[in-house]
């Protein structure tokens, strides 16, 4: 890892700290998690009578970028009753969504798919990617059909499960900056700690962004690629999620890390905001999906990665060093 020197770490104040964080939870977490909820309640709306299947389709795509503001936020509410795996089980390396999708739809028992039975499990079948195989999957068509009503029941409590995380966290967000703020007997003793909590996130979603939903997917060559590892392969929604994420993630450094390097430290500060750019540019080039890039039209993939990985290496290193904000090893873990 690269140490800046000594001095040429930003020092900050507690009040400062404070400053930044009501920052960061004002101009970021909150708009991010009043517009998933937002969009949740209107995915419940539309699969509430999800036929014909359009409107629910376009509600899902807007529920699904939406959660791409929030989702690199893997600490307190997101973090709490498993709520991230329960929006987005992604990846699932073990096909556990169509196991425990197979066994839902196999019983067809309301009283297993109530916001009650999925806070206990089924953490796997309860989210957006469940959602989607019965929306965009291979059997969609069967959604509609007058002998399969659970699909529909199964749709419509997906819906109202996720309605219900998005508004629970909502209202756990709103009051969430006192406690990274710092208390004497919370889980943040003072403002540094919840600081370095917020940074972490930012370091561990740019690896989940570049290692999970990029680099698995593409693979080691065209012959090789995975287009169907993509996270939403089955709507072709994949590359705007990514774009989605990417943007998000720019906005998290320059509305809450960008600000704490001046004077000395302004150029490192615009050497990350350059690689923002140049990202964003990268992905704005894949086209036409990312399922088809991988296979047809590597390039644009390939640089992204390219990008992103020396990217985060950045703000691991140099800037964690010059704000004093160490990252540790296991950085997607965000705690």
């Amino acid at each position: 890892m690269l140490a800046a020197p000594a001095a040429a770490r930003a020092q900050h104040s507690d009040d400062a700290l404070r400053q930044t964080i009501r920052r960061v939870m004002v101009e970021h977490v909150i708009p991010g998690a009043n517009a998933f909820a937002e969009a949740a309640q209107a995915f419940a709306t539309a699969t509430a009578n999800p036929v014909p299947p359009e409107g629910a389709r376009a509600a899902w795509v807007a529920v699904s970028l939406a959660f791409q503001r929030i989702r690199h936020l893997r600490f307190g509410p997101l973090d709490e009753f498993d709520r991230g795996l329960r929006i987005d089980f992604f990846p699932d390396v073990r096909n556990s969504i169509n196991r425990e999708m197979g066994e839902l739809l196999r019983a067809a028992d309301p009283s297993q798919v109530t916001p009650e039975a999925f806070q206990r499990g089924r953490v796997a079948a309860q989210g957006l990617p469940a959602a989607e195989r019965l929306l965009f999957g291979d059997d969609a068509p069967r959604l509609a059909a007058p002998d399969q009503p659970f699909r529909r029941v199964l749709l419509a409590a997906i819906g109202m499960n996720l309605a219900t995380m998005g508004s629970t966290m909502r209202t756990e967000w709103q009051s969430y900056g006192p406690i990274l703020e710092g208390t004497p007997t919370g889980g943040y003793r003072i403002p540094q700690d919840g600081m370095l909590v917020l940074f972490k996130t930012l370091v561990g979603g740019l690896e989940f962004l570049a290692e999970r939903q990029v680099a698995r997917v593409l693979g080691p060559s065209a012959r090789e690629a995975f287009p169907r590892r993509a996270e939403a392969w089955r709507s072709g929604e994949s590359l705007a999620l990514v774009r989605a994420s990417l943007a998000a993630q720019q906005n998290y450094w320059a509305t809450g890390f960008a600000p704490m390097l001046t004077g000395g430290q302004a150029a490192l500060a615009r050497e990350v905001t350059d690689g923002f750019a140049e990202a964003e540019a990268a992905a704005a080039r894949i086209t036409p999906s990312l399922e088809v890039a991988v296979v047809q039209n590597r390039a644009p993939v390939e640089e992204l990665l390219r990008i992103l990985g020396p990217l985060r290496r950045l703000i691991a290193d140099r800037v964690s060093a010059a704000l004093d904000l160490p990252v540790g090893f296991n950085s997607m873990d965000g705690d």
